[in-house]
């Protein structure tokens, strides 16, 4: 049985806490999980989990015998051990958890999700693809303070529970240990995508739960909460502002006692739309609040109550829901021999199908006008100076059989540093650039003969040499970050700036941005014209919302601004809110065996999900004369792009390291040719699908 009641008058008793101000969102809370159901996996109470146990929540059979994919989302959670009675949580069990008692949690977890993997591999077969893909949450404990020193050690000292920062510890290791694990599992069908804080209140772990939230997202997942309703405000009411969650579901609370009025359900719909939460369903078939028609003293008619004013409120269309059945809710009533068990069943399976085929329909790819950005690294000292001959391969491609065609209709240009000891973007140790370097690099990049100049020469030459390509190259130019603590970057004005100021780093930027455009406005280029402007820093851990401010300076002189954060990175879903126009999602499994092709899908997925486009990685490793050559990843992408309909649907931004193209015509092969005709075949089969771009 969950945690309803039996802790909420112990923990009002240990504080009472004033409610501080809370941003008000005026809408209910949306994720990326469509429906996340609670598996309660560990106690010895609970089911095994085995791929029969597990089946009725991943595909439901609905009382005719025809069969549907159910939730999307699992959130595997445990508070206690059960007869061992140890608890994972503060007030709950006589003997504490420790280390072990942890490891041993995270693996009756990940044993629960390889049952889930098994049984949508079933459904698949069955019924097909799923609308959305599967997502795991896990769960995990919380430490305890009065447990002091008896929970064990991490990298070799031993963590005293009662301080706050060994506590972060124990949980830091928990976030990393999980990933870990999970990833080791290798499941095909499930994607890890957050981490749950078990506790329901924060009366003890209030202080260091931001700084796990933290760890969890720098880890590139979120962080989940599911509060109790009751006298919880100073908690559930700052889940965003401090405590840092990325999404919470509130308890409506109303199921288990029926001295509670129906009214305690729009209290809870109306409180969770005011202040951006989800909000969870509730039954049980075990324990006093039975649901099951045929007990006689079944509780059946308040699940109805639920689905009655969720649909009033508007709850089904516009909210992220967590489904809460008890231990083995669904699993029950899939087994249950009274028709109207069923009856609910297939309602509640109803409601999710319509809920995750709407979800579906609104999954695309942004459009764009460029269609296939190529990334040119250079400025650093040590890239090529990308000269006319250096370009060719990147703007005309020469097939097998000696015809030619054009390829990326837009080219990004962009560095990260000036060399080893100057960095454009935020870098432990480094302060950052100075203007200086900022000048530096705009010489770089309009310097005569190479770069800008090189691409245009190039161009122009190409065009005697096969044809008009029949559109206009576009370019798009990279902003360099003011780095936050650089108080040494120069002056604008007369005035020297502190980054540490938000206003002074807009000064910064805006300066570099009307030097780089006059100075592209002045180089009249016949073969070139500037689209946007490209964020350089790929993640907003440092940066935080500084791209928002700069943004409509950015729009004020007609360009797009864009980003290419790497997978999962910290801000991605927040695109939109941060001003930019096209946001593309790097994948990042090229570079790594240890990473499945599976990342591609869970990459292609995310891009759907928040209307993102997709970019294509490779480097020179991809040459077919590598040792443990890296072409067969190369061909991943490829084929993962084709399967998911990038090719046909999705602006493409295309990496390459600092110069695969080049190196592959450089060292001539069969596959090396094969390769390259093949990616010059998808880009020029592109530019006939209209529907990619705007």
């Amino acid at each position: 049985m969950k945690l309803r009641n039996c802790l909420v008058a112990a923990l009002m008793a240990i504080v009472s806490l004033a409610a501080t101000a809370q941003t008000e969102f005026n809408r209910y809370a949306t994720d990326v999980i469509s429906d996340l159901a609670l598996i309660y996996a560990g106690a010895d109470r609970r089911p095994q989990w085995t791929v029969d146990e597990v089946m009725p929540y991943v595909v439901h059979t609905y009382a005719d015998g025809h069969k549907d994919w159910f939730f999307d989302g699992f959130l595997i959670l445990e508070f206690t051990s059960g007869s061992t009675d140890k608890g994972f949580q503060n007030g709950v069990g006589k003997n504490y958890a420790d280390k072990a008692d942890w490891e041993w949690l995270l693996d009756k977890h990940i044993d629960a999700l390889r049952s889930i993997d098994q049984a949508i591999e079933i459904g698949k077969k069955e019924l097909g693809e799923p609308r959305l893909r599967h997502k795991a949450v896990l769960g995990m404990p919380a430490p305890i303070k009065a447990q002091g020193t008896a929970w064990g050690q991490v990298n070799g000292r031993t963590l005293d529970f009662a301080k706050d920062d060994d506590r972060f510890e124990a949980s830091k290791w928990y976030v990393t240990e999980a990933v870990k694990r999970f990833n080791a599992a290798n499941l095909k069908n499930v994607d890890l995508t957050g981490l749950y804080w078990v506790e329901e209140g924060l009366y003890t772990n209030g202080e260091i739960v931001p700084r796990v939230n933290d760890w969890i997202y720098r880890n590139c997942l979120r962080s989940y909460w599911i509060p109790y309703f009751a006298k919880n405000d100073q908690f559930k009411l700052n889940w965003h502002d401090k405590y840092k969650f990325d999404i919470t579901y509130l308890q409506p609370n109303y199921f288990f006692e029926r001295e509670i009025p129906m009214q305690r359900l729009y209290d809870a719909c109306d409180e969770a739309h005011r202040y951006g939460m989800g909000l969870e369903m509730e039954f049980e078939t075990q324990g006093t609040s039975r649901l099951q028609h045929d007990d006689p003293d079944s509780y059946f008619t308040r699940l109805e109550d639920y689905i009655k004013v969720f649909e009033e409120k508007g709850v089904y269309d516009q909210s992220a829901v967590a489904w809460y059945s008890g231990t083995k809710g669904f699993l029950d009533l899939d087994r249950s021999a009274d028709a109207k068990n069923h009856e609910i069943a297939d309602r509640m399976a109803d409601i999710v199908a319509r809920r995750q085929a709407a979800k579906a329909a609104t999954m695309q790819f942004p459009k764009n006008s460029i269609r296939d950005l190529g990334l040119i690294w250079q400025g650093a000292d040590y890239r090529i100076d990308w000269t006319e001959e250096q370009f060719r391969p990147y703007v005309a491609h020469t097939y097998a059989d000696g015809s030619h065609d054009w390829l990326f209709d837009g080219y990004l240009f962009l560095d990260a540093q000036r060399n080893g000891d100057i960095k454009f973007i935020p870098w432990a140790g480094f302060e950052g650039a100075t203007k200086a370097d900022w000048q530096w690099y705009l010489d770089r990049l309009f310097e005569e003969g190479k770069s800008l100049d090189a691409l245009d020469k190039c161009i122009g030459k190409l065009k005697k040499e096969i044809g008009d390509p029949g559109f206009r190259h576009k370019i798009v130019l990279t902003l360099l970050v003011p780095v936050c603590g650089n108080k040494h970057w120069g002056e604008v004005d007369g005035k020297a700036l502190d980054f540490d100021n938000d206003d002074d780093r807009v000064t910064a930027a805006k300066w570099y941005l009307d030097q780089m455009l006059d100075r592209f406005n002045k180089a009249g280029y016949a073969n070139l014209d500037l689209q946007g402007i490209y964020w350089l820093d790929e993640d907003l851990i440092h940066t935080k919302d500084f791209p928002k401010l700069i943004a409509p300076y950015i729009h004020s002189k007609g360009l797009e601004f864009s980003w290419i954060p790497y997978f999962k990175g910290r801000g991605y879903e927040r695109w939109r809110e941060m001003g930019f126009d096209i946001v593309y999602q790097q994948p990042g499994h090229f570079f790594e065996w240890t990473k499945p092709d599976k990342r591609l899908d869970e990459a292609i997925d995310i891009s759907l999900l928040n209307g993102m486009a997709m970019e294509f990685e490779c480097d020179s490793d991809a040459l077919s004369q590598k040792e443990n050559s890296k072409m067969s990843r190369m061909q991943s992408y490829i084929d993962a792009f084709a399967r998911h309909g990038v090719w046909d649907k999705s602006p493409v931004a295309w990496y390459t390291g600092s110069k695969a193209f080049i190196d592959m015509v450089n060292n001539p092969s069969p596959e090396n040719q094969a390769m390259l005709d093949q990616v010059a075949r998808i880009i020029v089969g592109r530019r006939a699908k209209p529907e990619i771009v705007k």
